[in-house]
């Protein structure tokens, strides 16, 4: 049976280029072909965790321009509810602009706009959604304060929170107890523990640290080299499923999106991560944020091909 998943978060329309390189400080480089998508932190984990079988509520804010109501358009057309969807008037959707070089790597630069008007009464209107969610999902691209709202509501409800923190960034966020489950890559780990975090080792050590912050579980994700989970005291690594990259944006939405699915609908820490993994693992194969993102299908078919 679906579990029922709240995001909080960012939504952004996306400009995509692909590049021979990342160009350099001061360095001008001719762009392959350009895509225009939409993503958005929040946004691609909230259409990742619909897409891996989850229902889901999204709570974002958008602008009154022409991006804004596209980005509406695909939730209607994807099965988000979006009744909580504040569209602000006079203001623009977050925009995100994107490099990728041939081997998938990229470069990101985003322009919060309406993301930064999230407000604390915005997520407040939203507490019926909560009393029906199994999980809430969030980010680092929205204001502190409706982000601690929304942790507050999950608390009161009994509701899981997981929170990917991404982008770093300075914030009166506490990552304490009230966190159940704490995402990061090795930047973003190496940001909140001051060391770093290069390979499986150096991560089971961060989570180790991390996990003394208070949450209960720590995923560090570690791309080509899979991920760390520490959860009851003991870290476990998780090794990648190798596939060809073709680009490797939304990849940590993919697998935050449907590591938030699985474990909304009962599925176990180890299964709900071996889903998360396949769901990153496909993402990175396709070009795009939008795109990438798998379905519940298409990540079954994968496990059992690699592993039948």
């Amino acid at each position: 049976m679906p579990g029922h998943v709240v995001v909080v978060g960012s939504a952004n329309v996306d400009f995509v280029m692909r590049t021979p390189f990342i160009p350099r400080k001061g360095e001008s480089v001719n762009a392959g072909p350009f895509i225009q998508s939409f993503g958005g932190k929040g946004s691609n984990q909230a259409l990742a965790a619909r897409r891996a079988g989850a229902e889901v509520t999204g709570i974002f804010t958008l602008g009154d321009d022409v991006f804004s109501n596209a980005i509406m358009n695909l939730y209607r057309e994807e099965g988000i509810d979006s009744r909580y969807v504040r569209m602000n008037p006079g203001e623009r959707c977050g925009t995100g602009i994107i490099l990728v070089d041939p081997q998938g790597d990229n470069l990101i630069c985003t322009s919060l706009e309406a993301n930064g008007r999230m407000t604390t009464e915005q997520v407040e209107a939203a507490e019926p959604a909560f009393q029906e969610a199994s999980v809430l999902m969030l980010q680092m691209e929205v204001p502190d304060e409706a982000n601690r709202t929304a942790v507050k509501l999950a608390k009161k409800h009994n509701v899981t929170v997981i929170l990917n923190y991404a982008p770093a960034r300075e914030s009166s966020l506490p990552v304490d107890r009230d966190i159940d489950i704490l995402i990061v890559n090795e930047s973003e780990a190496e940001n909140l523990t001051s060391m770093p975090v290069t390979g499986p080792e150096a991560a089971a050590v961060a989570s180790l640290m991390l996990g003394a912050k208070g949450p209960e579980t720590i995923v560090i994700t570690l791309g080509s080299q899979g991920s760390v989970v520490w959860h009851d005291g003991t870290s476990r690594h998780y090794p990648p499923i190798p596939v060809e990259v073709a680009d490797t944006t939304a990849a940590g939405d993919s697998y935050c999106g449907a590591l938030a699915a699985t474990l909304a609908e009962g599925m176990e820490l180890p299964g709900a991560i071996a889903y998360a993994t396949a769901a990153g693992s496909l993402c990175v194969g396709v070009e795009g944020a939008l795109p990438s993102l798998p379905r519940r299908e298409a990540i079954e078919a994968f496990l059992a091909e690699r592993f039948s």
